[in-house]
This record gives C-alpha cells, sequence and structure tokens, in this order.
C-alpha cells in the first residue's frame, strides 16, 4: 500500500499542468524510491511535536523566535492562492506598467503535517515547492486517499483566508479542535533565493503573525513559501490576480 500511495503521489506531482510531463525516468525512480522510504518510516497525521524544529535560521534575516512561554500545538502545509487586485486597468499603457498588484488576501486548504515536522523535516520542506506546482484538486484527492491507506487522522485539518477586515483568519477546527486565530503581522523577511535563482525567488515572505484575537492559539509562522508572488506591474493583468502557493504554517499556543 505505501509503495502504491508513493507512486500516486508523484503522478499527481507531474500533473503540474497540462503541458507538464513526466520527470526523467531516473529522477522519477529516485524520487519514488526517497518518498517511499520516507512513508516507511513515519505516520502521516496527528503526530507528537515534541522533535519538531522550525526552520528560521534559513532567511538572511532571521524572523523573532517563539515567545518562550509558549508550545508549538499545530504544524501543516498550505496549498492555495495568493490574490491580487489591479484597479487601474483603464489607465493609459504607460501608467498601468508603472502600477503594481495590490494584495487582496489569500485563501488556503491546510493539511496536517505534523508526523513530518517531528520525523521527516527534510521531506516536509520540499513539499511546498511540489504542491505550489500541483492542482489543488489532485492534492485534496491525495490527502484522502493517503489518510484512508495509512489508516491517519483526516490530513485536511483547516483553513486560511482573510476576513471582511483585511485580517488573516486561520480556522483549525476540522482538527476536532476548537482553535482558531485572527492574526496580525508582526514580522517579514524575505524568502531565500531558491536554486533558480540568486536573487527573486517569486516567493511569498517568511511571516511571524501575532494574536488579535481567536482561540489556544497564540503565534503563526509562514516559513518555506513557493510561489504566491504578484506580477511585477499590472500590465495585461486582469482586475483580479489569484497566484498559486504553498507553505508551511507552524502555530504556537
Amino acid at each position: 500500500m505505501r509503495r502504491f500511495l508513493t507512486l500516486a503521489l508523484l503522478l499527481v506531482a507531474a500533473t503540474i499542468d497540462a503541458y507538464s510531463a513526466l520527470p526523467h525516468p531516473l529522477a522519477l525512480a529516485a524520487s519514488f524510491s526517497h518518498i517511499s522510504r520516507e512513508l516507511d518510516l513515519i505516520n502521516l497525521g496527528n503526530c507528537s511535536l515534541a522533535n519538531a524544529s522550525i526552520p528560521l535560521k534559513d532567511t538572511e534575516a532571521k524572523l523573532p523566535a517563539p515567545s518562550t512561554n509558549l508550545t508549538l500545538k499545530y504544524v501543516v502545509l498550505g496549498r492555495g492562492t495568493q490574490n491580487y487586485s489591479c484597479l487601474a486597468l483603464n489607465a493609459p499603457s504607460n501608467h498601468k506598467a508603472t502600477t503594481k498588484p495590490i494584495a487582496t488576501g489569500a485563501a488556503a486548504t491546510l493539511f496536517d503535517a505534523s508526523c513530518l515536522a517531528s520525523s521527516s523535516s527534510a521531506l516536509l520542506h520540499q513539499l511546498p515547492e511540489i504542491m505550489s506546482n500541483t492542482p489543488l484538486g489532485s492534492i485534496v484527492f491525495m490527502a484522502a486517499l493517503l489518510g484512508q491507506g495509512t489508516k491517519s487522522t483526516d490530513l485536511i485539518i483547516g483553513e486560511h483566508y482573510f476576513n471582511a477586515g483585511g485580517d488573516p483568519v486561520f480556522d483549525l477546527s476540522l482538527s476536532g479542535s476548537q482553535s482558531w486565530i485572527v492574526a496580525k503581522k508582526d514580522a517579514s523577511v524575505s524568502a531565500p533565493a531558491t536554486e533558480l535563482s540568486n536573487s527573486q525567488s517569486g516567493n511569498v515572505p517568511w511571516l511571524k503573525l501575532g494574536h488579535k484575537d481567536g482561540c489556544n492559539i497564540q503565534e503563526v509562522y509562514r516559513v518555506v513559501t513557493s510561489q504566491g508572488d504578484p506580477p511585477s506591474t499590472c500590465t495585461g493583468q486582469n482586475e483580479t490576480i489569484q497566484v498559486a502557493y504553498a507553505a508551511e504554517y507552524w502555530f504556537y499556543g
């Protein structure tokens, strides 16, 4: 069963869009072997986070550490869209060329990553890049399949969105708890450059978010981000822009 699930995960990751092809056979075989070995050693959901360590040393500027009186409650993988708006569609072309998209929020589905965080952080940190390039519907299907095949609890444990006031909200009630938070931005640092770029990564910043309202959660970190940055200008863009992204979210309470 684990071998079947590993192959299914790789096939889903290969269907990034209609023009994608399967990886080179040797790369596919190596990825299959790596992910399969990792899955053989771990469960997939509802694990202790006692050994998990948030990767705050990977950026040039560092985010503040979690408050010492708090405990790590959840680690999740978020997959969704960063949303932007271009309000100057009727402006002259030369004006649109200098107008930047305005951030209007985000929406994401949250997947339990507690077991990966505690047992295989290297694999966890590889998944945002895979997930940002994989259709959300395929990921939801795989989460359901993996949960059933490994007898894990439901791997979809929450949602992330922005409320009417423009505040980020994280609702983890699908985990069976009453945990939620309306957050505010406390700190932001640029995402580290990827292997494909030594400068602008195209990945949204890493964040530390503080508590504005909620239950059981006081601080949230968005780290290991993949994609999500807007186009550089509004030239040729629709009024509403949705950019696929994925990230790790670490919750402390």
